[in-house]
């Protein structure tokens, strides 16, 4: 597999993580009951996988931009050439970290 392929599962694995449980979702409301004695709960449970399908096109569109920059070399690019993840504080100020080679960038792009 390379790096390209990779980098790409490793972001779109939320959204693909997001559109199975909207789809294992769909069991969770029973398929006869009516709409006029339905309970509450079982009403929000019917609006779950049309929620969870959002936030997986939310997350899709973040993934694509993500991927986009990165082969524009227009986002922040670690040596290895993987994307490192958001910016955490730490004992030195902000830091990110890379995924595929572990190091640590300071936020503003110099390797720590």
């Amino acid at each position: 597999m390379a790096r390209k392929h990779r980098i790409a599962l490793q972001l779109y694995l939320p959204t693909l993580g997001c559109l199975m449980l909207a789809f294992a979702s769909t069991w969770l409301s029973p398929p006869g009951s009516s709409t006029v004695d339905a309970s509450a709960v079982t009403r929000a449970l019917r609006c779950v996988p049309y929620g969870l399908c959002g936030i997986a096109a939310v997350l899709a569109v973040i993934a694509s931009l993500r991927l986009r920059r990165w082969q524009v070399s227009d986002a922040l690019i670690c040596g290895c050439g993987g994307l490192p993840g958001s910016a955490r504080e730490g004992r030195f100020g902000q830091y990110r970290t890379c995924p595929e080679c572990g190091r640590r960038h300071v936020a503003s792009g110099r390797l720590l």
